[in-house]
Formats: C-alpha cells, structure tokens, sequence
C-alpha cells in the first residue's frame, strides 16, 4: 500500500496546489499574528509543508532570518524559486528532512501533521526534532478536536488515504523533551479564537520550546 506520504510526492501535492492557489492571504494568516504576540527572535527558520513560501517570505522581512522551505508539491516549488530567490527550497517530506541536524531555532508545521500517513508519524517527528536546535521552537498549527478522528480524503477515493485529527502538541511533550510555552484555540472557519467552537471547526496553534536534557523531576530512590 503506498504511503500517503508518497502519494503527495507523486502528484497528490500539485493537485492539492492548484486546487488552493490563491487562498493564502498574509494580512489574514493566524499564524503570522500569533507567532508576532510571542518574544522570539529566530535567526534560521523552516516551514515544513510551506507551499510557495508566502509565508516564509514575511517571516523573513520581519525576523531578517535564513528561511528554508520543505514541500512535496514540486509545482509549488517551482513557483516559489521563481517568486521568493531568498527562500531555500527543497522537494520533501516531514519523514526525511534533506536537512543538517539541529540547523533551526524555529520550525513551522502548519495544518501538515493531519496529512502525514500513521507509519510515517514517528520517524516524521523524530525528524523534525533532529533539525531544531536545543532552546529552539516549534510552532504547530492543526485541527485539535476533544479525541482523535479519522476521515477519508474524498479528493483521492482511489486511494486509501486519510486524514488524521488530533493533539499533536502533544506528541512532543510526551517525550519531556519540550515544554508549551503559548497556545490558542481558534475556530477554522472564521480564524477567530473563542471557547465555544464546533469540534469540527476546532483548531489549535502552539509554541513550544525544545529544552535540553529535558524535564524530569528528582531522580527517585528506587530506579
């Protein structure tokens, strides 16, 4: 069965492209307001999942960092050298990272957990802790219902691929090697935070901070 990983890679990642070409709008990107309320001054930036790289574009404007871009979407790729010559691109996914270890203060995973096939979960976020630099941060925006869910992508009935809904911050602190340092409930329709928001709509940025060594209590008598 190929992973859906692959099937991004192999032209799931252009369709999905053009079918979302102009959507983005910078002055209304949540994830640009967000990480400007949080004291943090990245010098070496990666989005993985970052499309053309808009994003990337104005996070480097206002950080005067390095920015780097990881997408599967060779169209989008394409597109972006030509549009953002500052931006570093490469053609891959969050399972293998064409990336230096512990090269990034701030790595950015927008709405990409959710697509990333189960097999490819763990090794995915081992990866992306390989890149981040100790002290450094990860932001993670993704749905976030109350538990996990599992829907079928309709744009590929063919295939057996699906979408995967769930804490996905949580993934990191399990590990007590991050700690959460900002998150925001939002819903995904208005882009507007709130408390009272349909599971459906529900979703979830966070900042969290990779610590070194790190977070245990006092070593315990019994071991």
């Amino acid at each position: 069965m190929m992973l859906q990983d692959t099937a991004f890679s192999q032209g799931e990642g252009d369709a999905w492209f053009e079918r979302n070409r102009g959507f983005y709008d910078p002055d209304q990107d949540p994830v640009l307001t967000f990480l400007s309320s949080q004291r943090i001054e990245p010098r070496a930036i990666v989005e993985i999942g970052a499309s053309r790289g808009d994003r990337l574009a104005r996070l480097h404007q206002r950080y005067r960092a390095g920015v780097t871009a990881v997408e599967p979407s060779a169209a989008a790729v394409t597109e972006g050298r030509h549009s953002f010559p500052g931006i570093r691109f490469f053609v891959a996914t969050a399972r293998s990272l064409p990336l230096a270890d512990e090269s990034f203060d701030l790595v950015i995973l927008n709405f990409v957990f959710h697509w990333i096939d189960r097999k490819s979960l763990l090794a995915s976020a081992a990866e992306i802790d390989r890149v981040l630099q100790p002290e450094g941060h990860l932001f993670i925006g993704d749905f976030a219902p109350f538990g996990p869910t599992k829907n079928k992508y309709h744009h590929r009935p063919d295939l057996e691929m699906y979408t995967y809904k769930q804490d996905y911050p949580a993934l990191f602190l399990a590990t007590a090697g991050y700690r959460l340092l900002a998150q925001q409930i939002f819903d995904f329709r208005t882009l507007k935070p709130g408390t009272e928001i349909p599971e459906r709509e529900r979703c979830s940025m966070a900042l969290l901070q990779k610590v070194p060594g790190g977070i245990y209590g006092h070593e315990s008598a019994a071991s």
